[in-house]
């Protein structure tokens, strides 16, 4: 029925701001300006993050991001001014959680 997951859609308050914190804050590549939309390229993953101007709120479903390094990517967060999270063992996966500037939440992961 499905073939993959296109997108993980975002939606924030200010799209310019949130362009730049994606950018800067986050590393992540810029792939696509819809006028209305922005698109985002995730390390080496398939499916990007599309940020999209609009009423935000406290979502239901959370992106979570991988990373090899995850102590090095909770202490760069948290140097760019991130509120992360501390990092937690469920005795399988290692994660941290934080949010952006409009409340979205995120974790990250290492297995």
């Amino acid at each position: 029925m499905f073939a993959k997951l296109d997108t993980v859609l975002i939606n924030v308050k200010n799209l310019e701001d949130a362009r730049q914190w994606y950018g800067e804050v986050l590393e992540l590549e810029e792939t696509y300006d819809g006028v209305n939309h922005i698109v985002f390229k995730v390390g080496q993953g398939e499916t990007p993050i599309t940020i999209i101007e609009g009423e935000t709120c406290r979502p239901s479903v959370k992106p979570i991001l991988f990373s090899d390094a995850i102590e090095e990517t909770q202490l760069k967060l948290k140097g760019k001014g991130v509120e992360a999270g501390t990092i937690e063992n469920d005795g399988n996966v290692t994660f941290f959680t934080f949010e952006d500037p409009d409340g979205n939440q995120f974790e990250v992961c290492h297995f």
